[in-house]
């Protein structure tokens, strides 16, 4: 028996609702009829609209399948960018009756969301990346061509042991920095929105 309830997370809800990009409309789709969530399908596109976008900093996957799926716990924070919507996406808005349950099905850190369930897997796995020994040259490249760059990475050296200690994280500071860097790795699918989109 519990007397009083501590949350462990809180979130504020967006203005509007959230956006489910057109690649997981027809999945998550089906699960929000089967929970009786109201949502409409975009129509038409839309670009240079304002949403949260969350990047994860940290995922940790489950080391066995639970109920027949690999759960993600995800650390990361929400950030405000221009995005493109296209048409066949979802708009769930968070003025309905079960307005807890669509934010407890889409922040991405909540326990029983869709991101812990493991439906956005494939968004937090790196799919390619340069071999080692080609990261090695393009790392020194860098070093040699920006003095800023230099700067950056050699007080993180000093800063951070661990970082010093891990030739594959030393290799990702470059990575991260370079045009091949898959700006999409890590970034949560569902976007948050403060204006309401119509789907028509």
């Amino acid at each position: 028996m519990r007397d009083a309830v501590k949350p462990l997370l809180v979130v504020k809800a967006p203005g509007a609702g959230y956006v489910v990009p057109v690649s997981f409309a027809a999945e998550i789709g089906a699960r929000l009829e089967a929970h009786g969530v109201e949502f409409v399908t975009v129509t038409r596109g839309m670009t240079g609209v304002r949403a949260g976008v969350f990047r994860a900093q940290q995922v940790q996957f489950s080391s066995v399948p639970f109920e027949g799926r690999m759960r993600a716990q995800l650390e990361g924070a929400w950030s405000d960018e221009s995005v493109t919507i296209e048409a066949g996406a979802l708009f769930v808005p968070i003025g309905q009756r079960l307005a807890r349950l669509v934010a407890a099905l889409f922040e991405p850190r909540a326990p029983d969301s869709f991101a812990a369930w493991g439906f956005f897997n494939a968004c937090f796995e790196q799919k390619e990346q340069m071999e080692p020994y080609v990261a090695e040259q393009v790392a020194a490249g860098m070093l040699a061509a920006e003095p800023a760059l230099k700067a950056e990475f050699m007080a993180k050296l000093k800063a951070d042991p661990q970082f010093a200690a891990s030739a594959g994280d030393r290799l990702e500071f470059f990575l991260r920095r370079h045009v091949s860097w898959d700006v999409r790795y890590n970034l949560y699918p569902v976007m948050r929105v403060d204006t309401a989109l119509r789907s028509a």
